[in-house]
């Protein structure tokens, strides 16, 4: 019984210094331009679109699977700005989006101090809010889910984390039958991380 005990404790011990091997969960938060891309605009129309700046926080995880290769899923606010011009109007816009990047993350260079990492994946975004004023259109008029892919690379220091990634939306986001212009996102995002628990 006590060499079961024992045998117990070091196989729970074991499995925790592994898991701390292997698993990293931290905070991050950012910036982040916004654009509109606009393919399907009638020739009557002069309507444009311009990037704007907005910001993200939120938290990440980091296990490893083999070698340099691990899979980072992420959860994140983020607040993107944008506007619209329809001929003399403009309109500020933003949308606030909750997103959930499923990354791949592989390290490509580890010179001990510093490491660095590409990074690409899928990515839910489910939008909480909407609004173009000037427009009158607001979270109703678009689609309550989109599919994005980002990818990037990105420096590790430390605990510090720091990536630049490009993200490219996969649907058409607008749901507005009167003002139906086939917009997708494109965002840019810089990110700074902290991790707080694994290596």
């Amino acid at each position: 019984m006590k060499k079961l005990l024992i045998l117990s404790i070091i196989l729970v011990s074991f499995t925790q210094i592994n898991a701390q091997d292997r698993i990293a969960i931290g905070l991050k938060a950012g910036i982040n331009s916004t654009q509109l891309k606009l393919s399907e605009i009638p020739s009557t129309e002069q309507i444009k679109n311009e990037a704007k700046t907005g910001g993200l926080f939120g938290a990440y995880a980091k296990l490893r699977l083999i070698g340099a290769l691990s899979v980072q899923p992420e959860l994140y606010y983020a607040k993107k700005n944008t506007t619209l011009y329809d001929g003399d109007i403009s309109s500020e816009g933003s949308f606030q989006t909750w997103d959930i990047p499923l990354l791949v993350n592989l390290q490509l260079i580890d010179l001990s101090v510093i490491k660095i990492y590409g990074i690409a994946g899928p990515v839910a975004s489910f939008i909480s809010n909407a609004k173009f004023e000037e427009f009158d259109l607001t979270e109703n008029d678009y689609s309550s889910s989109n599919w994005t892919f980002q990818a990037g690379a990105g420096v590790e220091f430390w605990r510090l984390t720091a990536d630049f990634r490009y993200e490219w939306g996969l649907k058409d986001i607008s749901d507005i039958p009167d003002f139906d212009i086939g917009q997708k996102t494109d965002v840019f995002t810089f990110t700074v991380g902290f991790k707080i628990l694994g290596i």
